[in-house]
């Protein structure tokens, strides 16, 4: 049995929920920074005199760094390993929340959210990676839940604390919270975080053999008298994209990546505009701000309850259900708009089964390419998923200049997230790298369980 194999069937240690605590904490965070903008927006746009065009430009800047992180620097934690890039991103996502904190003026503040935009891309990509490498098979999907509902955790308590700090202070205080707080937290991981077995085994950097064995410890593993046989794939850019965009792992990259697209794509259309589009149905802006603070508590609800449902179902498996779920709750929403009782409760299931997809998407993504290039991957499908985030809410914009009403843009994702469905249902031809555990009850699989199986 190799070390990867032992860490899967083994009882979870304290390094393990070392990892996902921090790799928590580094999510919440992330959620606080990618909102800090949106809560400041006003103050902002006031102070400087800002147009509506230089105020879309700044809150999409971040966007489109995340989006360029996660698909193109993520694969430097292939290079360095993923430890040392997670603290680097920390530090630099601190730095750039500083650097918005003094900013002067709009060019100023739209470089500072482009370069923390840069860093939060790849480091959200790494912290999934870290998350599923140091999981065992058992509780993997419910560590990646608890790390997925860190962000939508962070953006709640964030606007919280955001309202009192700019009710009290100018809304540089938002940025000098948000930098202070991911300074502490990179410290902590500089403290706590272990690097990657797998990096350590596939990569070799040096002394790599004392610094396994000296986690193999803490895991309560054999230690090793030499290290295993390593991989001879040379570690290059051109051999980690052919490795992710050639053979067998085109189709696997091509299906996650465009699960990933129609996901971002319904999920931050629903999660931006929901709010404005209840007020545009005719509701009151405290409508609509209720209906998007249910919204995000559903979200949290959701990625949390991903970890238990794929231990009955399996991963695919409750990917699958849910995505289709989701596709029919944009329909529900669409319908439900007209009567604001039933607007709410379509906004937090809304909020829930997108989530709970978006936890599953998290999931499955590293569970299917190797070592060498697991980073780089699952950097790229994120960032083909940041594609759709950028794109649905602009489009959403357009067609309400075209005079679309604002109930019938749900029923635009509905297909969409039905075709996610069957693009992870057509995964199960694929064997994962990373295994997976499933719990099932004594009594014979379901109808639908043998349908998906």
């Amino acid at each position: 049995m190799d070390i990867r194999e032992k860490i899967e069937s083994s009882p979870m240690q304290p390094i393990q929920f070392g990892v996902v605590a921090v790799c928590v904490l580094l999510n919440m965070l992330d959620g606080f920074d990618v909102l800090a903008l949106a809560f400041s927006a006003s103050h902002i746009s006031d102070e400087w005199a800002l147009t509506g065009a230089q105020l879309g430009l700044l809150l999409s800047a971040a966007l489109f760094g995340m989006a360029i992180g996660s698909m193109v620097v993520s694969q430097v934690a292939d290079i360095i390993g993923r430890r040392r890039t997670i603290i680097i991103c920390a530090f630099v996502v601190s730095a750039g929340m500083a650097l918005s904190a003094i900013a002067t003026g709009f060019t100023f503040l739209f470089v500072a959210r482009l370069v923390t935009g840069l860093a939060i891309g790849t480091l959200q990509a790494c912290l999934n990676v870290m998350v599923a490498e140091y999981a065992s098979a058992k509780h993997r999907s419910t560590a990646i839940s608890f790390y997925t509902a860190g962000q939508p955790i962070g953006g709640t308590i964030g606007g919280i604390i955001a309202g009192v700090l700019l009710s009290q202070y100018d809304w540089r205080a938002v940025f000098v919270f948000g930098s202070a707080a991911t300074l502490a937290v990179a410290v902590l991981a500089l403290a706590v975080l272990p690097e990657s077995l797998d990096y350590l085994v596939s990569r070799r950097p040096k002394n790599a053999l004392d610094r396994t064995n000296a986690i193999l410890i803490k895991l309560h593993q054999p230690v090793l008298d030499v290290m295993p046989e390593k991989s001879n794939v040379p570690n290059t850019a051109r051999t980690r994209w052919r490795g992710i965009l050639t053979g067998p792992s085109l189709a696997t990259t091509a299906l996650l990546g465009f699960a990933f697209f129609v996901l971002m794509a319904g999920f931050y259309f629903a999660n931006s505009w929901t709010p404005k589009l209840l007020v545009d149905s005719g509701f009151t802006a405290s409508d609509g701000v209720q209906a998007g603070v249910l919204f995000s508590a559903g979200g949290i609800v959701g990625a949390l309850i991903f970890g238990p449902v794929a231990m009955r179902l399996g991963v695919r498996r409750a990917l699958t259900i849910l995505f289709a779920l989701a596709g029919i709750a944009f329909v529900v929403y669409a319908l439900s708009v007209d009567a604001l009782a039933s607007a709410f409760v379509a906004a937090a299931v809304l909020g829930l089964l997108t989530s709970a997809v978006m936890a599953g998407m998290f999931t499955i993504g590293p569970m299917y390419y190797e070592p060498e290039v697991r980073a780089t991957a699952v950097g790229l499908i994120i960032g083909i998923g940041r594609i759709g985030a950028i794109i649905s809410p602009i489009v959403a914009g357009r067609l309400l200049d075209a005079d679309w009403a604002p109930g019938a843009l749900y029923y635009l994702f509905a297909a969409p997230l039905i075709a996610g469905a069957l693009a992870v249902f057509a995964m199960r031809t694929r064997r994962p790298v990373l295994a997976e555990s499933v719990v099932r009850s004594s009594r014979k699989a379901t109808a639908t369980e043998e349908i998906l199986r």
